[in-house]
């Protein structure tokens, strides 16, 4: 939907910047501190966790996460294969979502405390977008901290590569 262009935008640029940490994390040096690695990659599955849990919220669906933390080492292809679909996923409902939709509430249950929860269609997707930026910029921290490169998120960097 043309009215939607914006909202596309926001999750083509969520994708984009997922795929470019994911790259980054490919090429890291297998000798990285395996402390912060950990924390890298609890962060970035956490990330996934929360998407995943939210498009069942949209689906109207039960989430089949126990938690958004999880309880094993995360493995990087796998996590890398699951956020591309969800990144995918989001896109193609952003495109889709009307108007009416978007202000429709969602009435849901947190999984980590499983206390109430109420958001909009639109918040839940304003949620996803900050939730994963934030998580990026602290994981580019810790990168920085251990000597990784990362790479920037920024839209304007977006726009140019991706036009």
């Amino acid at each position: 939907m043309d009215e939607n262009v914006f909202l596309v935008s926001l999750f083509e640029h969520k994708a984009w910047c997922n795929r470019r940490l994911l790259e980054t994390l490919r090429a890291a040096p297998a000798d990285v501190d395996r402390g912060g690695w950990i924390v890298v990659l609890f962060t970035v599955d956490h990330t996934a966790n929360v998407d995943q849990i939210f498009k069942a919220r949209l689906e109207d669906a039960e989430p089949d996460l126990p938690n958004t933390v999880a309880r094993a080492m995360p493995d990087l292809d796998a996590l890398a294969e699951r956020m591309a679909a969800l990144d995918a996923w989001f896109i193609d409902y952003a495109r889709r979502v009307t108007p009416a939709e978007l202000a429709e509430p969602v009435d849901f249950t947190f999984v980590d405390d499983a206390a109430p929860g109420r958001m909009t269609r639109g918040d839940i997707l304003a949620h996803l977008i900050t939730h994963g930026a934030a998580h990026r910029g602290a994981i580019g921290k810790t990168l920085a901290d251990l000597g990784v490169r990362g790479v920037s998120e920024m839209v304007t960097t977006f726009r140019r590569v991706e036009g």
